[in-house]
């Protein structure tokens, strides 16, 4: 018996009747008729019965998935955030708030500015810094070449001395502070041609060192003779500074003339600075007409100057001899 299962599918679809009238009106639709060989999808796992219109799903165009997208409540910070962000933009705009902030933070600048001078002299040091090409070719040429040199006196201006870029007989930190820089290199070339290299800041600390004794011991004596000056403790590290310019020439000196050259560069600069120390402390440190000290004591200030001027060519020599 040839049985045909599909056969007794095509016949004349059926109409459905529609149960609202009473299953006794058959219905017009096209979407009431059954459709064979269509696959129907499956509800909750199971095939739904012959008989029932089944909905027809549409695919979804172009791909997309039509499985609708979960919506999440949106957060309740999200409007306070804003609402706080836009309160404070708003309130830093206004005049009355941005002149607080401004005077206050003027305050504060000010109240920091007097405590950082009080332990660094700021305005005191731009005025040592004060210089310009022309003063420090011709400071320089007054180191070396102070027998040159006739008038000592400083300008004053309103009782403040003139800036050293207006007045060559001023004192500077400029060239102090460069030649000191410089005697650092020098130093370290030295070693390193003689293969004894040391490290930078092993040379710095120990002439640093140097320095600060000087001047301690500089203070101390003024303290203990009871000498007022109108010294103050920049000009100490001044007048100690310039012999950097001597120690740096008499160790260029030996690169080109080994010691012959060191010895009498030394010899030479030591001289010019003692005689330099002397001329200008002079009237830093001996009473004049229109100065506020007495002229007692001017034998211990002559002992001063003196020795001020001749500490310098020993230590010219005990920072500078070791290195060749």
């Amino acid at each position: 018996m040839n049985y045909n299962h599909s056969s007794a599918r095509r016949g004349k679809a059926k109409r459905l009747l529609d149960p609202s009238a009473g299953l006794s009106a058959p219905t017009s639709s096209p979407q009431s008729q059954y459709i064979y060989n269509q696959q129907v999808p499956m509800n909750n796992g199971m095939i739904p019965e012959y008989g029932f219109n089944v909905p027809q799903q549409q695919p979804p165009p172009y791909g997309f998935s039509t499985v609708p997208m979960q919506s999440y409540p949106p957060s309740e910070n999200h409007g306070d955030e804003y609402a706080t962000t836009q309160f404070t933009t708003q309130l830093l705009a206004e005049p009355i708030v941005t002149n607080v902030a401004m005077q206050y933070g003027n305050a504060l600048v000010g109240y920091g500015s007097q405590k950082f001078e009080k332990y660094v002299p700021v305005t005191a040091l731009k005025y040592y810094f004060a210089v310009d090409t022309n003063y420090v070719m011709t400071k320089l040429s007054l180191l070396f070449f102070p027998f040159l040199h006739k008038d000592w006196s400083v300008r004053y201006e309103q009782d403040i001395p003139l800036q050293p870029r207006f007045e060559r007989n001023a004192l500077d930190m400029y060239i102090p502070t460069m030649a000191f820089v410089t005697y650092i290199v020098i130093a370290s070339l030295i070693l390193g041609i003689q293969e004894r290299f040391s490290p930078l800041g092993t040379l710095a600390s120990s002439a640093l060192a140097w320095n600060i004794i000087e001047i301690l011991i500089q203070a101390i004596s003024l303290y203990i003779m009871h000498l007022e000056t109108s010294l103050s403790t920049l000009d100490l590290f001044a007048y100690c500074g310039y012999k950097y310019v001597g120690i740096n020439a008499a160790l260029l000196s030996w690169l080109l003339f080994r010691k012959f050259g060191y010895y009498m560069s030394l010899l030479y600069c030591s001289i010019s600075l003692a005689f330099f120390v002397i001329r200008s402390l002079k009237l830093r440190v001996l009473p004049r007409n229109n100065s506020a000290y007495t002229a007692s004591g001017n034998k211990r200030r002559l002992y001063f100057i003196l020795f001020v001027a001749g500490t310098q060519p020993v230590l010219m020599w005990c920072l500078s001899n070791h290195l060749i």
